[in-house]
C-alpha cells in the first residue's frame, strides 16, 4: 500500500498491526514478532513523529511488542517511567509530571 506522509490510513494500518500482534502473542509468538517487526519498519520508513503512548509499543532493539506484565516491566522511579524489555533487557525512560 502506498502511504502519504500524514495519512490516516497509515495510522490505522499501524494500529491494526499492533492489535493483531497483541491478539496473537499468546498463541503464536513468532507471528506476533513478525507483526511488530513490520509495524516498526513502517514507522521507520515514514519517519513520523509518534505520540508518547505509541513510542512505548515496540522495543527499538529487538522489535518485540511491549506488553506490560508479559514482555515488559514498568516501574516508576523519581519522575521517570521505566519500561524494561524482558526479551533483550533494553530500558526506555520517559519523564512524567509528578503533580498528576
Amino acid at each position: 500500500m502506498i502511504y502519504t506522509k500524514n495519512s490516516k490510513i497509515f495510522k490505522e494500518d499501524l494500529h491494526k498491526l499492533v492489535g493483531m500482534a497483541r491478539e496473537t502473542y499468546d498463541s503464536h509468538r513468532a507471528l506476533s514478532l513478525r507483526y511488530s517487526y513490520i509495524a516498526r519498519r513502517l514507522i521507520l520508513s515514514k519517519k513520523l513523529r509518534l505520540e508518547k503512548n505509541e513510542k512505548l509499543l515496540i522495543c527499538k532493539k529487538c522489535n518485540t511488542l511491549l506488553i506490560p506484565g508479559k514482555t515488559a516491566v514498568v516501574r516508576l522511579k523519581s519522575g521517570m517511567l521505566d519500561y524494561k524489555c524482558l526479551n533483550c533487557g533494553k530500558t526506555k525512560k520517559l519523564g512524567y509530571d509528578k503533580r498528576i
